[in-house]
């Protein structure tokens, strides 16, 4: 029997699945547990991907010479020249020659609706962000290292946090509520101590401190749920920045200017569902017909999804969709989004 190895590989971790061609999801694993290696970039996440694939393939009781094919959707397939070089790297890493490899833009976007024929997009908003665009002819452009860094997810949102406790306390900006939450969050007694261990340290010996700003993206969501007037001009602002990115990428590839489904995934969306509100109001000033859509699946599975619509050219059987569904939903490989 054929296995296939959907592989789906971000910024900080790598999910792997193991499947046949009929829709059965034989084993799901990840990396979240692997040591921590060293090495050059591109190496290090072959490393990754190894780890997740052995156990995912321990799991369902199969070794490496049991895969058919591999599709994965990754990070660092930016640039033409990386396809042949991750391709190449995966054969070697898997010794498997049958290899597909996308964006993992693109996985994502194929975990959120049917790209045959089509035009859509998506946004894929985690610790960092990417931003795709496919017409119907098949045609993609994916935005990759022109995404701005104020755009970046989790870390751009954290950061924005910040900056607003900070203007609110010098008086540029009004008073807000990410203040009180950012100060319990840090444990510090006003802003100016949080500032002064940001940029010198509190004394003569103490080191500064970096934050890992894509932990404090999520305060965001917070203080937009508890009606802070602040927070929600960030985030709607953050949308319509966003938005110009489907604008100009459309234009580009052709697109259907009456609109198109825009999915939404990474963890970002999963917020709340005022984000899909906002990004979809923003988008409807450009596109009359537009609608965002969160992705139903887990981006690995898109990978998959990926793989089948190789497999079967003529559409994947309803009876394959109907087992892969049921074998997402034992697996918990559907998107769970926090209702506002």
């Amino acid at each position: 029997m054929p296995y296939i190895v959907a592989i789906d590989q971000g910024g900080t971790k790598t999910d792997v699945l193991v499947a046949d061609d009929k829709g059965k999801i034989i084993s799901f694993s990840d990396d979240r547990d692997q040591p921590p290696v060293e090495g050059e970039r591109r190496a290090k996440r072959m490393m990754s991907i190894r780890y997740a694939v052995s156990k995912a393939l321990a799991e369902a009781g199969l070794g490496f010479d049991d895969i058919s094919s591999v599709s994965a959707s990754c990070i660092g397939a930016d640039w033409p020249f990386e396809y042949e070089i991750g391709i190449r790297n995966l054969r070697d890493t898997l010794g498997v020659q049958d290899v597909c490899l996308y964006n993992d833009c693109i996985g994502a976007l194929r975990g959120g609706t049917e790209m045959k024929n089509r035009d859509c997009a998506i946004l894929c908003l985690g610790t960092g962000a990417n931003c795709a665009v496919q017409n119907r002819d098949g045609d993609w452009y994916v935005y990759a290292y022109y995404m701005k860094g104020e755009h970046q997810g989790a870390s751009a949102l954290g950061s924005a946090v910040f900056q607003a406790v900070y203007d609110a306390e010098a008086g540029f900006g009004p008073k807000t509520l990410l203040t009180d939450l950012l100060l319990e969050n840090t444990g510090d007694s006003s802003v100016d101590e949080l500032l002064m261990r940001i940029t010198t340290g509190r004394t003569e010996t103490e080191e500064k401190w970096q934050p890992s700003y894509k932990d404090y993206g999520p305060m965001l969501f917070q203080a937009v749920r508890r009606g802070d007037k602040t927070a929600y001009a960030l985030l709607d602002d953050f949308c319509k920045e966003l938005v110009k990115y489907i604008v100009a990428g459309a234009k580009r590839l052709s697109l259907d200017k009456e609109g198109f489904p825009v999915v939404l995934s990474g963890g970002v969306p999963k917020g709340g569902a005022i984000m899909g509100e906002m990004l979809e109001k923003h988008l409807l000033a450009h596109f009359p017909k537009a609608v965002c859509i969160e992705a139903r699946f887990e981006p690995v599975v898109g990978a998959l999804l990926l793989a089948y619509d190789r497999l079967y050219r003529d559409g994947i059987p309803e009876e394959v969709q109907d087992n892969l569904e049921k074998h997402c939903a034992e697996k918990k490989l559907f998107r769970q989004v926090e209702v506002r």
